[in-house]
């Protein structure tokens, strides 16, 4: 989170106002793409760890030809988001 600082101008510094969120192991939270979130210094002996899922609407095309994730096959611009990398997570056509 410190080096978000870095990207800010004076007046965001002043207004930035994290709010911390404390979490026991195997809760999760969930963030809005558009949030700003992150974690601070792990002060811990322990080591800190984090899973990330990225979700969209189904439909989603991709926007281009390049590898979005490594070890993963590229998906081509114009093409829609599926596949194994790329699951449908609910279809609501099932209900």
């Amino acid at each position: 989170m410190d080096g978000l600082l870095t990207f800010m101008t004076e007046e965001q510094k002043n207004n930035f106002k994290p709010i911390p969120i404390e979490m026991k192991a195997g809760e999760a939270t969930f963030h809005h793409p558009l949030m700003v979130h992150g974690s601070f210094k792990n002060t811990s002996n322990r080591p800190r760890r984090g899973v990330v899922i990225n979700v969209f609407k189904e439909g989603t095309r991709s926007n281009s030809n390049d590898v979005l994730l490594e070890g993963v096959p590229p998906i081509g611009a114009g093409n829609k988001m599926e596949g194994q990398f790329f699951p449908l997570l609910f279809d609501p056509a099932t209900i």
